[in-house]
This record gives C-alpha cells, structure tokens and sequence, in this order.
C-alpha cells in the first residue's frame, strides 16, 4: 500500500521518509554516495609474537599426545583466571602465565584441554589432569604463590581482580 500524505500511522509516516529518501537518492546521488565501511579492529602481527607461538607449541604437544583436538587458542590479559575452555573448544590463556616456568605453564595447557573431556572439576576431570601431570598439585601452588610476581608485582584483589574470599590471597580462582 502507498503511502498518503493523510497517513499518519507509524508505518504509514515510515513509508513516506522511505519513499522520500529513495527519490533523493534517485536524484542527488552524489549526495549520499558510498556508506562509509565499519570501522576495523587493526590485526596483530600473530608471527611477530612469540608468547603466542609458546602457548601454540605447547597446545599443540599436549592436545597431540592427549589426543584432544581444540578449536582455537586466544591468549588474553584476563585478571582473575590463569586460563579458561570454552564449550566450542577454544581455549584462552592468560598472557600473565609467560612468566612461568614452562612445567606451571604445561599444566595449565593440560588443565584446560582436560576440559574439552569434562567441562567441570569432577573427580574424573582431576584424573585426566593427575595422568598428564602428576605434579599438578606442586604447579598449583607455585601460581599462588607466585601470582604477584607474574601480574607484575600487583598483588592487591583491588588491583588484580581476585576474589575476597578466605583463600582470595591465593591469587586467581581459576584453574
């Protein structure tokens, strides 16, 4: 249905802006021209860094030999978790864990792909990590302890973002 100058409904006042716009489109487009494309997010030079070719290293040895297959790896400047798994299989680490030892760093790398086998702490989770790393426990505590070092000395839950609970001292919740 055309639109009327008498019609003065929503759809009908929406018609009439459409119908003018397009005629001065039709007739000054040098007026309008070519939308202006969205602004784009500038890429990361990813072969220029080398914190992301160790966490791809050590991805790709640990999902190999525990035969778990993730989908994308993302390192990330979280404040509260040393690394994450998402349901669709992508696993984030946190750029922080560079400054450890490369066994802390392996354990978090098997931490998380055990997630791709059960997406919770279960007793069965904690098997699957305990037979890729025994030490597991010994890695734990080494990121509480050494929390401030790796976040550049901020060890406040203020400055961090690290829960206040009775352990919150003991550094991110997560793994």
């Amino acid at each position: 249905m055309a639109a009327t100058t008498d019609d003065v409904s929503p759809g009908g006042i929406l018609a009439g802006v459409r119908d003018f716009l397009s005629g001065l489109r039709r007739d000054l487009p040098a007026l309008f021209g070519e939308p202006p494309a969205p602004p784009r997010r500038p890429r990361r030079d990813r072969a220029a860094d080398p914190v992301r070719d160790f966490f791809q290293e050590r991805v790709r040895h640990w999902s190999g030999a525990m035969e778990i297959v993730p989908n994308k790896v993302f390192l990330k400047n979280q404040r509260t978790r040393w690394g994450s798994c998402s349901v669709k299989g992508n696993l984030n680490f946190n750029r922080a864990l560079a400054g450890a030892p490369a066994e802390v760093v392996d354990y978090v790398v098997i931490h998380e792909l055990a997630h791709l086998r059960e997406m919770n702490h279960s007793p069965r989770f904690w098997e699957i990590v305990d037979r890729w790393c025994p030490e597991q426990k010994a890695h734990r505590r080494w990121l509480r302890q050494n929390a401030g070092l790796l976040f550049g000395g901020r060890t406040t839950a203020r400055r961090t973002g690290w829960r206040r609970s009775a352990g919150w001292a003991a550094g991110p919740a997560h793994p």
